[in-house]
């Protein structure tokens, strides 16, 4: 069955920016589709008009039930049975169990109240409820940003097992590991292909290469027809100046001359304005990547930190011991590990923003960190606003946002009516802005779309500061670190 979209368009109230603009394309609801897009180019929009949510021009035609995932649970302290056959109503018990075995979640969670199951559990539980169901298209937003590293090659590998979803995704190893098709969400187009995200890029970066010597020829054609018409536009000014000037001359002669001179060049002039229009008119948009900097600050001291039988403890129960480390000038050191495992609390005690870490712990004196949190949930008023209580240079700041692809009339929205990715590139704009010895990032490309990733991979490969982060992005990581560390699980 296909899902047919003709001369769809959308804006939000109150924007003059449209999301969509006459777009039209069909995909079949057997694919395991992947919907790749920058953030802010409408990927979740496209989910809420799939659901019905809003209303726009155009048609859609979806011949089957669309679910989006993830899904509010509106009593989490119920027991997981009871949270997944709301899910899923019409689904047996033997069902949710077959689901939950292929994500490797033990059915005696069914028992427990759902609220105490980790996030990558409650994760996997409402998936399994998810594809339970028969009737049911899945619009699945963002499944990873709850899953470690072993989590997300779990799921990957139980969503290439099934058949029909439209995944939103950012991390390029998932994607590659669980699609088929790409629905790409571009500039000025949208595609829909066969493959997975190493093929989407492969044609993005052909599509790059073309549109960029053809705009290049469209540019020095304009020029040249933009001096063209300046020139006409001269001659004809020259030729009304002689009527005013003319002695010797019959001046009526001269006039009717003039005035033939000048309907001749003005239709000229005319003529080559709307050539001039044309030509910008085919001038699009290449999906290119700006360029990022970063000021490095230089420490005296070879070692920044180093944590000797480091031990993270939740309400007296160690989640984590034996933590131990060395971060030297220049390193950049993933920490890894399970969920739950302290992770962020390792991150927040060494910036002195919380945690729960304790051990032989030492950090160089008048270090300067730089930090971007995992959550963007309290970010609350304008950009102004943020920039201001960031006291980081506005001008810079501006700049780096615009480099990231954030549209100008972003800087006059609440940011609490922007996407989860914008505010994340609000969180990494802040610290790129900071010069530091060590920049500390929690989970920094959650929510980011991917050519911002491969953005600030370069930036990171380029300036090689001391990095200490926390990520599941196999990729990034594999491009970006020069160490990973495993935590491992509990005590």
């Amino acid at each position: 069955m296909q899902v047919s979209i003709r001369d769809l368009s959308f804006t939000y109230d109150g924007s003059y920016t449209p999301v969509f603009e006459h777009v039209s394309f069909n995909f079949d609801t057997s694919w395991r589709l992947g919907l790749i897009g920058r953030n802010g180019k409408g990927k979740t929009t496209l989910l809420r008009l799939l659901m019905g949510e809003m209303k726009p021009q155009g048609r859609i035609d979806m011949p089957l039930t669309p679910v989006y995932f993830p899904y509010p649970v509106e009593d989490d302290s119920a027991n997981t049975r009871e949270v997944m056959l709301q899910a899923a109503p019409d689904a047996e018990e033997w069902q949710l169990v077959c689901e939950l075995n292929q994500l490797d979640v033990d059915d005696s969670v069914l028992d427990r109240p759902f609220c105490t199951l980790s996030k990558g559990e409650q994760t996997k539980a409402l998936l399994a409820a998810l594809f339970a169901r028969e009737d049911a298209y899945p619009l699945i937003d963002e499944p990873t940003n709850h899953l470690d590293t072993h989590g997300r090659q779990l799921v990957a590998d139980y969503l290439r097992r099934k058949d029909g979803f439209l995944l939103v995704s950012h991390d390029r190893a998932f994607l590659n590991r669980c699609i088929d098709h790409v629905l790409s969400l571009n500039r000025s187009d949208v595609w829909v292909m066969q493959g997975g995200y190493d093929t989407w890029e492969a044609r993005l970066n052909q599509q790059n290469e073309y549109e960029q010597g053809r705009n290049e020829v469209l540019r020095r054609d304009i020029r040249h027809l933009e001096e063209s018409a300046r020139r006409t536009a001269e001659w004809s000014n020259k030729v009304e100046a002689s009527k005013i000037g003319s002695h010797t001359y019959d001046r009526g002669a001269v006039g009717a001359q003039a005035a033939a001179m000048m309907k001749k060049s003005m239709s000229t002039l005319r003529r080559r304005e709307r050539a001039i229009e044309e030509k910008r008119s085919l001038l699009h948009n290449v999906e290119k990547v700006g360029e990022l900097k970063l000021t490095v600050l230089q420490h005296p001291k070879d070692v920044l930190i180093s944590v000797a039988e480091g031990r993270v403890a939740y309400d007296g129960r160690t989640v984590c011991d034996g933590i131990s480390f060395t971060l030297r000038r220049g390193e950049r050191i993933a920490l890894s590990g399970p969920n739950g495992c302290g992770k962020s609390s390792v991150l927040k005690a060494l910036v002195g923003v919380g945690g729960s870490l304790t051990g032989q712990i030492s950090i160089a004196p008048n270090l300067v960190c730089s930090y971007v949190p995992q959550q963007t949930d309290d970010l609350r008023g304008s950009v102004s606003d943020f920039i201001r209580e960031s006291s980081v240079d506005e001008t810079l700041f501006k700049a780096i946002l615009r480099n990231m692809d954030f549209t100008r009339d972003l800087f006059d929205r609440p940011i609490h009516h922007m996407s989860q990715g914008q505010k994340k590139k609000l969180l990494l704009a802040r610290s790129l802005c900071i010069p530091a010895h060590l920049y500390v990032w929690d989970e920094p490309m959650n929510y980011i779309d991917v050519l911002s990733r491969v953005q600030l991979e370069g930036l990171l490969l380029e300036y090689a500061p001391t990095l200490l982060l926390v990520e599941h992005d196999a990729v990034f990581l594999h491009r970006v670190c020069t160490r990973v560390i495993n935590l491992g699980g509990g005590a």
